[in-house]
């Protein structure tokens, strides 16, 4: 179903704006487009739907982002359906996200131009879109973006033991939550060479299982050992989840839960 011709002009109007103030906007440290499901133009169909659901996740008044740093909205019917979802790092204030998850929606449309499906991760939030379902969907294929600290640990061994156990724990945490908020943060304190901190926190997509939650972080933490063994911080992220450690503090807190629990709107 195509969206009314009246209602098209107001959102490509309203989007055309946001895509003209992405001059004096950062870019994504890291995105990806795929034309696995196609290309659209920009009188297409599919192009209309996207700017509908892109619109809806970065609204003020969208309740989802505001109460849990979680949204995900989908415009039109296949073939040209448009699904789109974003998520807030635990612990990002729901000021941070609102304005994040914003600035991704102006953003996504000027790295991915043209392609069906695109993600795209700023340091507090990420956004996904897919002419395919992204609802509860795992993905840990393709790229998989690692920054890390170039400091390394005085006992490397020691440290990559009390940081698996730690990211062990926050992953079996995080797999248990809920289907609004799926992220756990915690430390552990080293004592010997040297007395520091280790504040870990992960991340999953809310609307994923429990299993496929599990499986995305195990996956991306098996790549530890390879890309940062010693390494006093990293950050490795795929489609679905995220891992990120430091010997400082991520954040104060976790985002505050809701007041009430609402189902996703998808």
């Amino acid at each position: 179903m195509e969206i009314p011709t009246t209602l098209f002009f107001l959102i490509s109007l309203v989007l055309s704006q946001l895509i003209l103030s992405t001059v004096s906007q950062p870019d994504f440290f890291f995105s990806k487009c795929s034309d696995k499901f196609g290309n659209y133009s920009n009188s297409s169909p599919f192009r209309g739907n996207l700017n509908s659901a892109l619109a809806t996740i970065s609204s003020k008044s969208s309740t989802q982002v505001v109460d849990y740093g979680f949204n995900n909205a989908s415009s039109g019917e296949d073939p040209d359906r448009a699904n789109v979802k974003a998520l807030c790092r635990g612990g990002v204030s729901l000021e941070q996200c609102r304005i994040c998850v914003s600035n991704s929606v102006r953003r996504i449309l000027q790295n991915c131009p043209s392609q069906k499906e695109g993600t795209g991760w700023y340091g507090n939030c990420q956004i996904v879109y897919s002419n395919n379902s992204v609802h509860g969907e795992i993905s840990i294929s393709g790229a998989t973006r690692i920054l890390y600290n170039t400091g390394r640990a005085p006992d490397a061994k020691g440290f990559n033991e009390e940081l698996r156990e730690l990211l062990d724990g926050l992953r079996d945490r995080a797999a248990s939550g809920s289907s609004i908020r799926k992220s756990a943060s915690g430390d552990v304190r080293l004592e010997a060479p040297n007395t520091y901190t280790i504040y870990g926190l992960v991340d999953c997509f809310p609307d994923m299982s429990f299993f496929d939650c599990d499986v995305c972080l195990s996956r991306l933490q098996s790549n530890l050992p390879s890309c940062c063994s010693g390494s006093i911080g990293a950050r490795l992220v795929v489609t679905s989840c995220q891992i990120n450690y430091e010997i400082h503090p991520l954040y104060e807190s976790l985002l505050s839960p809701p007041s009430q629990y609402a189902p996703p709107t998808i």
